[in-house]
């Protein structure tokens, strides 16, 4: 078996339907997903692939626990097949459900951390919005973000860095119309994403300091497997400072390029886990010669152990 850095999805990698085949093939994701509903105290299929799918993506507190689920029904699925990840990382919330994979908080713990993480982020950061950038340096925009928030006395900033000509800015709905406007007439491309809310941005100060005083009272565990911050850019092992880099995490840039290029070489193999293909793209702009796949692209994890 090759050597394997488990990517987890973030909030974005939401759309109804999401665990239904896999549920449906695996019993193990199945028993995953029932589990999870338990401790949520509803009946997360609903929103998954039942009636109440299509409003899920825009309501944080549910999509984050219901992505984080499908993601460890994947890896489940995919222990019980003889695959675990040698290193695993996520993007963004995904950082929670590396968290949880690597067996530094408990299911029920990690479930209830994702609940509380969605609520206050859905409290704290809709009234603003956020938006990809194509073809835009990273210093130019910075400039662009640091202009309208000075013009228009409204945040809005680089939150996410995820490939060499995708950034993703995070801030007020005026600023950022502001900046896209000034990205179009250097040639570039602004695309607004439909992700409910400000995130990684200063709307988020009173959320990340919720957040933060919640994480002060949950047990945070050694890692049994090895987990890597994207806060840090570093394999952390010790419970506190992972404890700390996630409190810091809710209001840091999410730097995936760099997280990227830091396991290159390293490892044999990149593998998102979860229901999107969105880290396998970004990672292959990232670096074409890298060697990434998808979970989501196998109906029959069989095939893809067998390719692996």
């Amino acid at each position: 078996m090759k050597n394997v850095v488990f990517l987890f999805d973030g909030q974005g990698a939401f759309r109804p339907g999401i665990g239904k085949e896999l549920c449906a093939r695996y019993a193990r994701a199945r028993a995953l997903v029932d589990e999870s509903s338990e401790i949520l105290g509803y009946d997360l299929t609903e929103h998954l692939w039942g009636e109440k799918a299509g409003d899920t993506a825009g309501r944080t507190s549910i999509a984050q626990p219901a992505i984080s689920t499908i993601s460890l029904a994947y890896a489940e699925v995919l222990r019980d097949l003889g695959m675990e990840g040698n290193v695993s990382l996520g993007h963004s919330l995904g950082e929670a459900t590396a968290i949880i994979y690597c067996g530094i908080v408990s299911l029920r713990d990690g479930i209830d951390m994702i609940v509380k993480r969605g609520k206050v982020m859905e409290a704290g950061g809709k009234e603003g919005t956020m938006m990809a950038v194509l073809n835009i340096g990273l210093s130019d925009l910075e400039k662009l973000c640091q202009e309208a928030t000075e013009e228009l006395s409204e945040p809005v900033v680089v939150a996410n860095i995820n490939a060499p000509n995708q950034i993703v800015i995070s801030g007020s709905k005026a600023s950022i119309k502001r900046v896209a406007q000034r990205v179009a007439e250097k040639q570039g491309r602004g695309i607004p994403l439909g992700i409910g809310g400000a995130w990684h941005s200063p709307y988020l100060n009173n959320a990340a300091e919720e957040f933060s005083n919640y994480l002060e009272d949950l047990e945070f565990k050694k890692p049994r497997r090895k987990f890597y911050s994207v806060v840090e850019q570093s394999i952390l092992d010790t419970p506190d400072v992972i404890k700390n880099s996630l409190q810091r995490q809710m209001l840091s840039r999410v730097n995936w390029m760099d997280a990227i290029m830091n396991l290159k070489g390293k490892h044999d193999y990149f593998l998102e886990i979860g229901p999107s293909k969105i880290l396998k793209d970004l990672v292959a702009r990232i670096d074409p010669d890298i060697k990434v796949d998808s979970v989501a692209l196998y109906g029959d994890l069989g095939d893809l152990i067998a390719k692996l």
